[in-house]
């Protein structure tokens, strides 16, 4: 009877230790969950453009974006929104180079709507404050006219404060083109702030 205890007793707390991590890993995991009300979109940009003689643009925005619509959906790691749209409208400025020295700068309107948009992805909670996104996000900054396109995944921070959740992402992309015979090099960064409220 005694040998029979033992075993069973075992087999009862290692039970009741794991049904204990899968709750901490669910509570944890749905910290965020819920619908949310799309409410704006801050970003900081840098574009720069270099040509192989020397040239070089350095297009610049900071904006937070109007006319904000739809809803983001987080349950259990998968991320759905659904007549997500903005607007942006603001000024952006270029300075132009050659071989480092300015040679001229402007400033000129850069506006932007976001058609009505749906899309279905994932996302992971990494730890307290740190969330990411298989497919790059809930959407993407604008430069210019140009949408950020990540092409893979991307990470960000999350704060969630009574009913507003902030998720604040880097994106990163280089590339490179040839235009008329010429070849150029891109390379972008933005710093995105989405702001959504809790349903």
């Amino acid at each position: 009877m005694k040998k029979l205890i033992a075993p069973t007793f075992l087999s009862i707390v290692i039970l009741l230790t794991s049904c204990t991590k899968d709750k901490d890993s669910a509570n944890s995991a749905s910290a965020i969950d819920g619908t949310y009300k799309f409410t704006s979109l801050s970003s900081s940009t840098n574009s720069t453009l270099t040509d192989m003689n020397g040239s070089k643009v350095v297009t610049t925005s900071n904006y937070t974006t109007i006319n904000n619509g739809g809803t983001a959906i987080f349950s259990n790691g998968s991320l759905t929104s659904t007549g997500l749209t903005y607007t942006v409208d603001t000024q952006a400025k270029a300075i132009y180079y050659q071989d480092n020295q300015i040679l001229d700068s402007l400033s000129y309107p850069f506006t932007f709507t976001l058609p009505l948009s749906n899309s279905v992805g994932q996302y992971k909670i990494i730890s307290s404050d740190s969330i990411y996104f298989p497919q790059g996000g809930l959407t993407a900054p604008v430069d210019g006219s140009n949408p950020y396109q990540p092409s893979t995944g991307g990470g960000g921070r999350y704060k969630l404060s009574g009913k507003t959740l902030t998720i604040t992402q880097l994106s990163l992309k280089d590339s490179t083109f040839t235009d008329s015979g010429d070849t150029y090099k891109m390379k972008e960064s933005a710093t995105t702030s989405i702001m959504l409220e809790r349903q």
